[in-house]
């Protein structure tokens, strides 16, 4: 795309200012992002569109999920399952092969009577064997006996997979290390059998202890040969946990997941050359932080970008979510050259976070950018809170004030529309909108409002992002597991990486690393040493009344 298009076609065609409900003729001419589809499931709920605009826009939809189709269905004539869907007990043998193959689940499988079961595994061998095999063992008496007789190793890996824990306990068997290196060659499957495991700790103590050995595949993913190490730092055979975090690191594709493999790995051994590696790391993370506390280095890829230009080159809407998605399709196709001075077209106040977005982009993430946009709005906080709203927000949103999400969580600090209103609500703020959460005061005055009502019961950063992320209730399940959060000899660090959420698992460690970051830059010198050494002091961690 040629530049001087790309700024009339970015800059002046999607900067009028949002901020009630957009009607179909509006709709129509927005280009199909997520940002259409939340405005178009809200013109369906709040709306007054005929059935013939609903019909047209059904199919401007870019992602459809469950609640837009819903809304669709309640206007228009569409089928909210698929003939795949419907599939029950009682007309399962009227669906086709192609849909039981595709949705069979062995939980499913399991509750029908042994006759059912044989038809079914009869009815599709000659379409999928595997599907046929496995059918075939759940309806044995002896399903382990079968697996190793028949060497049914993907299709024992897909029943302990997806089966409750009260039937994965018919496989709780001593694993040869031939059986293993079968089971190795279906290396997705594999890892989410060693997950299976090693999250559940000691309940398979059987299976744990067969996962003490060294794979011989080469096609196995970082994660598998990650959590076959953290097996074996919980049966606490740490050479063996070193030569595992070292095939994870080397075969890890972000630099993250190999930062995690190092820390493990020196976790393991205590070997200061894998630390030192460890702090040279490009990334920013909890591990390569605490590498640097250590050996007291400073993090040389961590800047702090500030302006005092108040206006951009650029002239662009920042509450306005067609003008970020134009801007991100816009990028793909620029040049260096392009991009460096499209780039210095945002470096002031006003969009600072797209500066700090495109120059991240441009370094290909080699330095990491810090800002505190919209200051002004955080003047009256505290810096605890300050550098908490900061962290969050960056996680979030990288600041971006017109964020949507697939789920439609909106702003800077992704509020799902449900909890923007019950705040408005609670506040008695009159005529609010849901697009005022693209607006950046309004985002971090819900989110120190929310934040406070968190801090009621939680103490600790961590805990906060978990909360923030998944939720109070998610949040106090984590603290009320034994084995989670407690004193031992790899805690808290164990604990971090078996939270049984992946996504808060994450998220809560990049908020934790964005904290220490902001708390430095507020003279609030706060440790990641010290922040993960307080996670099993329970009295400065929570008010949860199971930890008192």
């Amino acid at each position: 795309m040629p530049f001087k298009f790309l700024f009339l076609s970015l800059f002046f065609c999607a900067s009028a200012l949002f901020g009630a409900v957009l009607s179909y003729e509006e709709l129509k001419t927005k280009p199909k992002s997520i940002a259409k589809d939340y405005y178009i499931y809200r013109l369906l709920l709040e709306g007054n569109a005929s059935k013939a605009e609903i019909g047209d826009l059904y199919d401007e939809v870019s992602r459809m999920n469950s609640k837009l189709k819903k809304e669709f269905a309640k206007n228009i004539d569409i089928n909210l399952k698929s003939e795949c869907m419907n599939i029950n007990a009682k007309n399962l043998f009227n669906a086709s092969n192609e849909c039981l193959i595709k949705l069979l689940t062995p939980q499913f499988v399991e509750t029908l009577n042994s006759s059912a079961k044989t038809n079914l595994a009869d009815r599709l061998r000659s379409e999928s064997n595997f599907t046929a095999n496995w059918i075939s063992v759940l309806n044995s008496k002896e399903p382990f006996k079968i697996i190793k007789k028949h060497g049914l190793s993907k299709e024992f890996l897909k029943i302990f997979n997806e089966m409750p824990k009260s039937y994965k306990y018919k496989f709780n068997f001593k694993l040869d290390e031939g059986f293993l290196l079968q089971l190795e060659s279906s290396p997705d499957y594999y890892e989410a059998f060693v997950k299976n495991i090693v999250f559940s700790r000691e309940e398979f103590k059987k299976l744990s202890d067969s996962l003490l050995y060294m794979p011989q595949s080469g096609k196995l993913t970082h994660q598998t040969f990650f959590y076959l190490g953290i097996n074996a730092l919980i049966h606490e055979d740490e050479k063996l946990a070193e030569k595992l975090f070292e095939k994870a690191e080397k075969s890890a594709y972000f630099r993250s997941d190999a930062d995690k493999a190092l820390f493990f790995n020196y976790l393991a051994g205590g070997n200061e050359t894998v630390l030192r590696k460890l702090a040279e790391s490009f990334d920013s993370n909890i591990y390569s932080l605490y590498a640097q506390e250590k050996l007291d280095i400073q993090a040389s890829n961590v800047i702090f970008l500030s302006t005092s230009r108040e206006k951009a080159a650029h002239k662009f809407n920042m509450q306005d979510p067609f003008s970020w998605t134009l801007l991100l399709r816009s990028i793909k196709d620029m040049s260096k050259n392009e991009m460096d001075i499209f780039t210095a077209g945002f470096e002031a106040q006003e969009t600072l976070p797209i500066y700090a977005f495109l120059m991240e982009r441009n370094m290909r993430y080699k330095y990491h950018y810090f800002i505190i946009p919209f200051e002004k709005y955080l003047q009256d906080f505290e810096n605890e809170r300050k550098a908490l709203i900061l962290s969050i927000a960056r996680q979030e949103s990288r600041f971006i004030t017109s964020s949507v999400s697939a789920s439609y969580a909106l702003g800077m600090m992704q509020f799902m529309p449900s909890v923007a209103s019950d705040i408005a609500a609670k506040q008695k703020i009159k005529d609010f909108d849901l697009d005022d959460m693209f607006n950046p005061g309004t985002a971090y005055k819900f989110a120190n409002i929310h934040l406070n009502y968190l801090s009621k019961y939680l103490h600790h950063p961590l805990f906060v992002a978990y909360a923030y992320n998944g939720g109070i209730g998610f949040t106090n399940k984590i603290l009320q597991k034994k084995e989670l959060f407690q004193s031992g000899k790899y805690e808290p660090f164990l604990s971090i990486e078996l939270l049984p959420n992946a996504e808060s698992r994450e998220y809560g460690k990049k908020v934790l690393a964005n904290y220490v970051i902001y708390m430095e830059y507020f003279d609030k010198k706060t440790t990641v040493t010290d922040l993960l050494e307080t996670l099993i002091k329970p009295v400065q961690t929570d008010k949860s009344p199971q930890k008192d």
